[in-house]
């Protein structure tokens, strides 16, 4: 079990005892114990095997058991009795965004606001006019906070979907009933959300395939309502899959029809009508002969949205797209220093297993407490380990960095002695999210004027499914970016995928060079990867827009053009 893992079930029962108004002094104390185990270095199972987490400050007998029950059983009484004394719709209140426990814990104790539903009907009914604490304002960012949420709910992301389908299709790619079979729609787009995850199949016993979806372990139900057309099935993560049945000989063309966008499948309809094909010339071709014979070189799916992929081809202007191998580095990773599960060689060595050259130790600055930044003494130590790791470890470098807060004033979170000794300065914003956009983009630009930042890390702030971007003039920050040769940040996490495809692609437009970064937590996460290539390649990013492509001289030239006072 990981730390991460510990401090958000213990995060979890603070909260639980907030919201049903028991004796502070416990809330306190889970909160006490969360922040203590978050500050510690050593790792959490480690200390479990020593029988040593008992001497961590804060951690008394009764959050100490909690702990070892779930690291023993992935259970707990106590907290479970927890989660069962409060309606299940309570907790949900916290999802949206800017209603914390606190408030939380107002809304269920004073007027038994107990869903999101609950909470919806006393805004429109004006029930929270009276209370103190919920103002007009309050009320409208609540409001709009619920909007948000809803709409994100409707959404799944691509990510965490992915993987599972992918796993599907190669279960039933065995089958001696199955043709072909392929995922479609916006998942084969690599699209950063989706509604619903769709796969193509050609089979002929759309009977013996239902069977066989029934028992994969992914499926959690299979609608009963299977024409020979197909169905639909419930994945897990409450994902609606849809399943589309064709025939054999059709498999190319709707393999074509089911991936595109809509604006991409017009302009091959209209190629074609151009051409004067006949309407069942699409029969027993696959993908690739259905673009040739459009004249056309093939398009790959994530560049099938309509947005001058055909005119690209008819022209041969389609980009030598970025590939996955082209990736020598990942210039943003965490390690236990902050608020990583590694350390700094385990990180490291993962990276290495993967083939690269390069990987950045960039954690958290000192305004990041929750994710336990490091201030002054605690970042020297850090680049001493660096240092030692560096020697012990052959055939990959361990670059010095930081993942600097961009401060509300747009300065940043070190100051410039102790930034011109790192090798890499990644610098986000990670607070004061409710600016406006005039200031909030004045303060991101004011940032990227300090010689020694090179990349701008997730630069809208959002995340997927739960917060919207922050209010910023994406071209006004890239303009600085291109007069201040600085880079853009692809955050791979799939909760972030940040830039989006349609700002890479303003920013290859302009010069701006990017940055594809997993902000890796753990040595899983840097698999993230792919996410962040593909979303390049729906940019229309080449080897070349890409800063972690280079060699590890070409990249740390590279990085002195950014920094003229980098020496290492």
């Amino acid at each position: 079990m990981t730390k991460s893992e510990i401090l958000a079930i213990l995060e979890e029962i603070g909260d639980i005892l907030q919201i049903r108004g028991d004796d502070p002094r416990k809330v306190k104390a889970y909160r006490w114990a969360t922040r203590a185990i978050d500050s510690i270095q050593e790792d959490i199972m480690i200390l479990y095997e020593q029988d040593e987490l008992g001497k961590i400050p804060g951690v008394g007998p009764s959050i100490l058991k909690t702990i070892k029950d779930f690291i023993e059983s992935s259970h707990s009484e106590y907290y479970d009795e927890l989660m069962a004394s409060i309606p299940a719709g309570v907790m949900d209140l916290m999802a949206i965004q800017g209603v914390g426990p606190g408030t939380t814990a107002k809304l269920y104790q004073e007027l038994n606001i107990d869903s999101i539903e609950a909470l919806q009907k006393a805004l429109d009914t004006g029930k929270l006019n009276s209370v103190k604490g919920f103002g007009k304002k309050t009320q409208e960012n609540i409001k709009a906070g619920i909007e948000s949420l809803m709409r994100h709910r409707q959404q799944k992301l691509m990510g965490y979907v992915l993987p599972n389908v992918q796993a599907v299709i190669q279960s039933l790619s065995k089958l001696d009933f199955v043709q072909y079979a392929s995922i479609v729609g916006g998942l084969r787009r690599w699209t950063e959300t989706v509604k619903e995850a769709e796969i193509l199949i050609a089979c002929l016993e759309p009977q013996k395939l239902q069977e066989a979806i029934t028992k994969i372990e992914l499926i959690e139900s299979v609608n009963e309502n299977w024409t020979n057309s197909g169905g639909s099935a419930r994945l897990l993560g409450d994902v609606e899959l849809r399943v589309i049945l064709v025939s054999p000989e059709d498999f190319g063309s709707e393999l074509i029809y089911h991936t595109g966008s809509e604006e991409h499948i017009i302009e091959l309809n209209n190629r074609a009508e151009e051409l004067g094909l006949e309407s069942t010339w699409t029969k027993n071709q696959t993908e690739e002969d259905i673009y040739a014979t459009l004249k056309l070189p093939f398009i790959v799916p994530e560049l099938r949205e309509g947005k001058g992929e055909i005119q690209a081809a008819l022209s041969g202007k389609l980009p030598n797209l970025l590939k996955i191998s082209d990736i020598r580095g990942d210039l943003h990773v965490h390690s236990r220093w902050s608020d990583g599960n590694e350390t700094i060689e385990s990180m490291a060595q993962a990276a290495q297993k993967l083939g690269y050259e390069y990987i950045t130790i960039s954690d958290h600055s000192i305004s990041s407490k929750i994710a336990n930044g490091l201030d002054i003494e605690r970042i020297l130590n850090k680049m001493i380990e660096v240092r030692e790791v560096n020697e012990k470890l052959e055939g990959i470098e361990i670059l010095m960095g930081s993942e600097v807060d961009i401060l509300k004033d747009g300065n940043l979170d070190y100051p410039d002695q102790i930034l011109e000794k790192l090798d890499v300065v990644i610098a986000s914003v990670h607070s004061g999210f409710n600016m406006d956009e005039a200031k909030m983009t004045e303060r991101i630009i004011k940032a990227m004027e300090n010689k020694h930042v090179h990349i701008i890390g997730h630069p809208t702030g959002r995340l997927l499914g739960r917060r919207d971007p922050y209010q910023v003039n994406i071209e006004a920050l890239i303009d600085a970016a291109a007069e201040l040769n600085k880079a853009f940040e692809i955050n791979a996490y799939p909760d972030r995928l940040d830039l989006n495809d349609i700002h890479i692609r303003k920013a290859k437009d302009r010069g701006v060079k990017l940055a594809i970064n997993t902000d890796a937590h753990g040595i899983a996460d840097l698999d993230f990867m792919i996410y962040g290539v593909y979303t390049a390649r729906r940019g229309w990013l080449e080897s070349k827009d890409v800063i972690n492509t280079l060699t590890l001289k070409e990249l740390m030239d590279r990085l002195k053009k950014f920094n003229p006072s980098i020496t290492s």
